[in-house]
């Protein structure tokens, strides 16, 4: 009888999964994107132009994996350098989404136009962010991402459980600024082809045709002897 009722618990919990996968989306139209606030010391600023849509950038559950999806999008350091101290990224959940857990943020170098590993000292896993909501996140950079001149890519994953807090969405831009907004999903979830870097346009994600993401970087103008070097 105890195995009989064993038996019958991990089939209905087998199918609440199944419920909920099938309600996982590869974009979330119609969503408001709303820049977060920003101080005086803005680097850069790719807040405007909102597409209204977003591509899915989460670590989710286990019973998801599959889904996991990771988005990023480029940016160019002039000769002066930067101290980037904060990353800020527009973005949406899903209809009774919460807020992240944590978010996997890294500073990428640039590997032929898509993004190559992360700059010494600019990786950042589990990141609380310092503000979010209602998608927007806000990520202070301890410590901060020096970098020289040169082509760069901030990297995304959001840490949320999908039963529990919903998806989230980074939100999209209707005007391509440098290389194209990239996205993957080495699990191949949203059955997209993408699994490896791939522009977010030729992956269909966040409506299909937006080429860029919404985000800005805040910090200070680099002196040279605090400067990282990379060698793309």
């Amino acid at each position: 009888m105890r195995r009989a009722f064993v038996v019958v618990l991990a089939m209905l919990i087998m199918g609440s999964a199944t419920l909920l996968a099938a309600n996982l989306k590869k974009e979330n139209p119609g969503a408001p994107s709303v820049p977060p606030q920003k101080p005086a010391a803005v680097l850069y600023d790719q807040t405007d132009n909102a597409a209204g849509n977003g591509a899915p950038d989460q670590d989710f559950e286990a019973s998801y994996n599959t889904y996991d999806s990771f988005a990023a999008d480029d940016f160019v350091v002039p000769a002066s350098g930067w101290q980037i101290t904060r990353v800020n990224t527009v973005g949406t959940v899903s209809a009774g989404g919460t807020a992240a857990v944590s978010v996997d943020v890294s500073i990428n170098a640039n590997a032929a136009g898509i993004p190559g590993s992360p700059v010494a000292g600019c990786n950042y896993p589990a990141m609380v962010p310092t503000a979010q909501g209602p998608g927007n996140l806000t990520l202070d950079l301890t410590p901060a991402c020096n970098l020289a001149a040169g082509t760069y890519w901030v990297v995304i994953q959001v840490n949320q459980d999908y039963a529990t807090a919903g998806q989230h969405f980074w939100s999209n831009r209707t005007v391509q600024s440098g290389l194209a907004g990239m996205w993957m999903n080495p699990g191949n979830g949203f059955a997209t082809g993408c699994t490896t870097w791939t522009a977010m346009t030729i992956c269909g994600v966040g409506g299909g045709t937006a080429p860029d993401f919404l985000y800005s970087l805040e910090g200070n103008i680099l002196p040279v002897e605090l400067q990282t070097f990379n060698v793309e």
